[in-house]
């Protein structure tokens, strides 16, 4: 254990933990939050513009798992540097540089890899750092999502349509500078020893896959949440605003949720993946009532679907690091990859479904997938 950073009080390790994660997957959440001004401005359909968000994940699928091991090599506050720089530097690219759909795209690939490398940095940063309650720390890192999708809503009305929407990419860049400042005084330098790798053996590599496999599934409702829901919103008679403020609010539900379970992870007597497995049943469920072309529908089946549908990660990587914790970077980045293939494969599929057959069919196909994913999750934690 590093020294350094066990001095540190909790409270302030977990904060550069979340706003780390917050900055690296800002760029990705904000095309989705955005959409409807980025679509206007480059005059993209909805079935293109899927590969924004799409390309981003995709990037981070290609380099989760060996930005994991790296991770385990060179320490967390290494990774996690050239991570926050990276995406500042790509936040501020996007706003100047970016004009026209491909130089986007290109933009949103290195904003990818650079959401996988801190991912997984931070998740070793906290199993190192020797926290009396990992579980909370876990989940208030996780925070970062929903914290990233809130602000990508707000951005709408307080950002976009005043002063433009590049403008919430150059205030993304200030809060991924912000948080390197807190990464070089508060996280680990250095990287675990072989020796406690070596004598951990930790969650077998066929249960990661699984587990990266239900993740996959989860994180394409996750994903299809954070795409669409503001355009399902406008379609189904909100305003602009309103939709975009729809998205913060559930997003906002989904981060005080997370943070009431991580204050009993910890001493919870059922398996984190067993509720994990009912929470997405019962975002599922709020899914299928997107499916309503009403707004008061809406609004309700949004709240819902992101109370139940954004809860999972807690529970899946607090079990994953906790039965792992000699290394939690290299096994979260097997079980990332299936979050990343899930959340690649959302906007694209999604914005598909909506251009053939519209919003009611694709609000079903998440909610179907959500469910699979749910069941997967029950059944392979008796390997964890």
């Amino acid at each position: 254990m590093n020294p350094a950073t066990h001095s540190r009080s909790p409270k302030t390790v977990i904060g550069v933990a979340i706003a780390a994660a917050v900055s690296v997957a800002l760029p990705g959440f904000l095309v989705g939050g955005l959409s409807v001004q980025i679509r206007g401005e480059f005059a993209i359909a909805e079935g293109r513009y899927g590969w924004a968000m799409s390309t981003y994940f995709l990037a981070a699928t290609t380099g989760s798992i060996l930005l994991g091991r790296l991770a385990q090599v060179i320490g967390p506050r290494r990774q996690l540097t050239l991570a926050l720089i990276g995406a500042a530097g790509v936040d501020i690219c996007i706003a100047w540089l970016a004009n026209d759909f491909r130089t986007l795209i290109v933009f949103l690939a290195i904003a990818g890899i650079c959401n996988a490398a801190a991912q997984t940095a931070v998740n070793l940063g906290l199993a190192q750092a020797g926290l009396p309650r990992l579980g909370l720390a876990i989940a208030i890192k996780q925070s970062g999502m929903p914290t990233a999708s809130m602000l990508s809503g707000l951005a709408v009305p307080a950002i976009a349509l005043t002063l433009g929407w590049r403008w919430a990419f150059v205030a993304a860049a200030a809060i991924a500078l912000s948080a390197l400042v807190g990464v070089q005084r508060t996280i680990a330098a250095s990287a675990p020893t072989s020796a406690s790798e070596d004598s951990h053996t930790g969650s077998p590599f066929s249960a990661l896959v699984i587990a990266g496999i239900a993740a996959m599934f989860l994180s394409f409702g996750a994903g299809a949440l954070n795409a669409w829901v503001v355009e399902s919103g406008v379609d189904a008679g909100l305003g602009k605003a309103s939709a975009g403020l729809m998205l913060s609010v559930g997003a906002a539900l989904g981060i005080a949720i997370r943070v009431g379970w991580g204050m009993r992870l910890d001493r919870m007597s059922r398996h984190p993946f067993v509720v994990a497995g009912v929470m997405a049943l019962g975002g599922a469920i709020g899914v299928l009532g997107l499916s309503y072309r009403l707004p008061t529908v809406h609004i309700i089946a949004t709240v819902l679907a992101f109370s139940g549908g954004w809860i999972w990660p807690v529970f899946l990587n607090f079990g994953v690091v906790r039965a792992n914790e000699g290394r939690a970077a290299s096994s979260t980045g097997v079980t990332q990859t299936g979050v990343y293939l899930g959340v690649f494969a959302a906007p694209l599929t999604a914005g598909a479904i909506i251009e053939r057959s519209g919003y009611p069919t694709m609000w079903l196909v998440t909610a179907s997938a959500m469910a699979i994913g749910g069941l997967l999750m029950a059944r392979v934690s008796r390997r964890f």
